[in-house]
């Protein structure tokens, strides 16, 4: 006669992944929020008046959507140039997740700070529209999107 016994534990490894699974979804924005203004360095026109004040997020928008301006988009194809990068990253994170040596919230944290650099990475090495000659010689530089440097450093992100 032949006897076999199964002996289970449960360590709630399966109730930690059914939570996991079940709170893996967040929402991160990545962007300009509050009303930041943007102060300028120069001058502009002939008469060398102070050129006026503008919120961040507006003057990210012009851009970003060519508002008066060409369009150099530097928030979007930042973010779907580095994708998969986020979801690779998150990936890697389950197991440690579900181990309990990392919280989901750290997680998202960590990719909202990611998608932070890639975006400001993007604005400084991307190949945007060329400046306007007149454009050029009030700034001084030929690089869009980099004049103070204040547009680059506001960008941040929130996890909801």
């Amino acid at each position: 006669m032949i006897v076999t016994s199964t002996v289970t534990r449960d360590n709630g490894l399966l109730d930690r992944i059914r939570s996991v699974a079940r709170n893996a979804t967040a929402k991160i924005e990545v962007g300009y929020f509050g009303n930041q203004m943007h102060k300028p360095s120069i001058t502009g026109g002939s008469t060398g008046q102070a050129r006026s004040s503008i919120s961040i997020k507006d003057l990210a928008a012009i851009h970003e959507l060519g508002l008066g301006v060409p369009k150099r988009p530097f928030v979007a194809p930042a973010l779907k140039k580095n994708r998969s990068n986020y979801i690779k990253y998150v990936g890697r994170q389950i197991t440690p997740i579900i181990r309990r040596r990392q919280s989901m919230n750290a997680t998202w944290q960590t990719v909202g700070v990611m998608a932070v650099a890639d975006i400001q990475k993007y604005m400084v090495t991307a190949q945007f529209t060329p400046l306007a000659p007149s454009t050029i010689k009030r700034k001084g530089s030929s690089k869009p999107l980099i004049d103070t440097g204040q547009m680059r450093q506001a960008i941040t992100y929130r996890v909801k």
